[in-house]
């Protein structure tokens, strides 16, 4: 067999494989199938399958902040004395108020105003108001251990900026979810702490 014969008879395989191919795309076509997809997108369009339009879930309504001026409570750099700051709180409820003026003892952007409290958290800050009892729980970091002095100042912030509000009579300091008698080892803890006359 001739090389020309070859080459013809190759042709001549390629068109009806070719031919059939197309044959059954239409038919498929006219059944209501899809017809098969071509690598080349210049012989054949692509069929794009319809995406389902997403439905819109309803966002829950954001509650507005509301803001407070407070005192806060910051040690100086010698933790020799309190120093008093006034300081803008946000809460989303009126029961958020007090964690956000305990919140705000644990950062200071004043050189001369150090927190005693950057290194600990208030895990908890409930208000009975019924009996105008606060109950603060805290948890400390490995740098809250402070000497007598500091542990001094840091109860004295406690109690200033739980006592700012009038409706607080007593206050409730545990440490994490218990009752200690001293919060770093140098001073008493009494409990509760009542509002000084």
């Amino acid at each position: 067999m001739s090389q020309t014969s070859r080459l013809v008879q190759g042709a001549l395989l390629v068109g009806a494989l070719t031919l059939t191919l197309t044959a059954c795309g239409q038919k498929q076509l006219l059944v209501g199938g899809a017809a098969p997809q071509s690598t080349s997108q210049a012989t054949s369009p692509a069929v794009q399958t319809p995406q389902p339009t997403p439905t819109a879930t309803p966002q829950p309504t954001q509650e507005p902040l509301h803001q407070k001026k407070v005192k806060a409570y910051y040690s100086d750099p010698d933790e020799m004395k309190l120093v008093e700051k006034e300081v803008t709180v946000s809460y989303k409820q009126d029961s958020g108020m007090y964690e956000a003026a305990f919140n705000a003892l644990k950062s200071s952007n004043d050189a001369n105003a150090v927190s005693l409290f950057d290194d600990m958290a208030f895990t908890s800050v409930k208000l009975d108001a019924a009996k105008g009892e606060l109950h603060v729980d805290m948890k400390f970091g490995p740098k809250t251990q402070l000497g007598a002095p500091g542990e001094d100042l840091f109860l004295q912030a406690l109690k200033k900026t739980a006592f700012q509000f009038p409706e607080v009579k007593t206050l409730y300091v545990l440490k994490d979810g218990k009752q200690v008698e001293s919060l770093m080892g140098h001073l008493e803890l009494p409990y509760p702490i009542k509002r000084p006359n």
